[in-house]
């Protein structure tokens, strides 16, 4: 049995524990908050999260405080000898950055940024996709995400870039280690832009990453508007293949892709799948240039698909529809599930593998660091 302690116990941090209830090998053994309730017999109370560090049974710390405190308990607690999951940000400046690589690599402790998105099903999809090639290289990543702002009055910490680090450090950083999980490949060049709605809220923000493979990622976030207009989406271009997943939780999606037949039986067996047309590629006219444009140079064999410099051998023409029969509710609970499952294979195994370290949840803090930076947001950043 893993003996966890979650230090903040807001909404977010009941939620956490909502969803871990159902684990049958780990036991929440005590919680930290300013504001405790009454909590179930057998879990231990703090109003201060240092004095949680000091109880023994704790293994590994869940860090769910506000982001401008998660650098600080995470390397007290690794000090302390306790392994660390930590909600995003992991960090909010540069030096916590260095604070958290350093204090990692003297205490030998496990610490792990739950990055949720990864451990969803239609993300993990895409990820095994591109590490396969199964539709050639990924191009292009659009992410654009407009959420509401009906619960963020100008007075909320969120607004507050020493506090949350801003839309992209406190928000769009999953989705920018979302892509990060795409690609193996180091990072060109970042840009961003944002606009103030008044001097206290930049509610639109922009970034553009660029990959040494080409990959080229556009994260567009938006905190603006009513809950009806309320939306997600994440375009992909590899390829062979055009593919739309919408939701912040991604549930449903949309494929065209140009396949083998190898491909196409593997996507049947999707139980969240659904085929809506399927075309040998002979039979699939080429519709990019209007008729009487002239003559067009075209490759004599039909099975032969060029990008650039890339060849691919392609059977026919498929397009259908991915659709996850779960709620948002359950696919988010399940993938926190998985998250903690990861880390605690983490601890009790050294060679094991989790899908997402420290590390990698530090280069996707960076980028969104360099493109708040470069908004003119007042980050924590020293320019080192």
């Amino acid at each position: 049995m893993f003996r966890l302690g979650l230090i903040g116990y807001g909404g977010f941090g009941r939620f956490l524990h909502h969803a871990w209830q159902q684990m049958t090998d780990v036991a929440l053994v005590a919680i930290a908050d300013l504001a405790l309730p009454k909590l179930p017999a057998g879990i231990q109370g703090y109003t201060d999260w240092q004095a949680l560090l000091t109880h023994a049974d704790v293994e590994g710390v869940a860090i769910a405080a506000p982001p401008h405190l998660h650098a600080a308990i995470a390397c007290a607690a690794m000090e302390a000898g306790k392994h660390v999951l930590i909600e995003k940000p992991p960090a909010l400046t540069l030096e916590e950055v260095r604070w958290l690589q350093e204090t990692q690599a003297r205490t030998g402790r496990v610490a792990m940024v739950d990055f949720v998105l990864r451990y969803t099903p239609l993300v993990a999809l895409v990820h095994t996709w591109c590490r396969e090639g199964t539709f050639g290289r990924l191009r292009r990543v659009v992410v654009e995400n407009y959420a509401q702002d009906a619960t963020l009055p100008p007075t909320h910490w969120f607004w507050d870039p020493s506090q949350s680090g801003g839309i992209l450090v406190e928000h769009g950083i999953h989705f920018i280690d979302l892509v990060q999980g795409c690609t193996s490949a180091a990072l060109v060049k970042v840009q961003g832009a944002g606009v103030w709605r008044t001097p206290r809220q930049m509610d639109r923000m922009l970034a553009t990453v660029v990959y040494a493979d080409g990959l080229v990622a556009t994260h567009y976030h938006a905190f603006a508007g009513p809950g009806f207009f309320e939306h997600t989406s994440l375009r992909f271009v590899f390829d062979l293949a055009r593919l739309e997943l919408t939701g912040w939780i991604p549930r449903n999606g949309h494929l065209v892709a140009l396949a083998t037949e190898s491909v196409a039986q593997q996507l049947q067996t999707l139980p969240f799948f659904r085929t809506l047309r399927q075309l040998p590629v002979e039979a699939v006219p080429d519709e990019s240039r209007p008729e009487g444009w002239g003559l067009t140079s075209t490759s004599t064999d039909p099975h032969v698909c060029r990008f650039g410099e890339h060849a691919y051998s392609v059977d026919l023409l498929l397009e259908g529809t991915f659709a996850l029969s779960a709620s948002k509710a359950e696919i988010y609970q399940e993938a926190l599930r998985a998250v903690l499952q990861d880390f605690v294979q983490a601890i009790r195994h050294p060679d094991h593998q989790p899908r997402v370290m420290l590390r990698e949840g530090l280069v996707s803090l960076q980028v969104a660091l360099e493109a708040s930076r470069q908004a003119g947001l007042p980050v924590g950043y020293n320019g080192a």
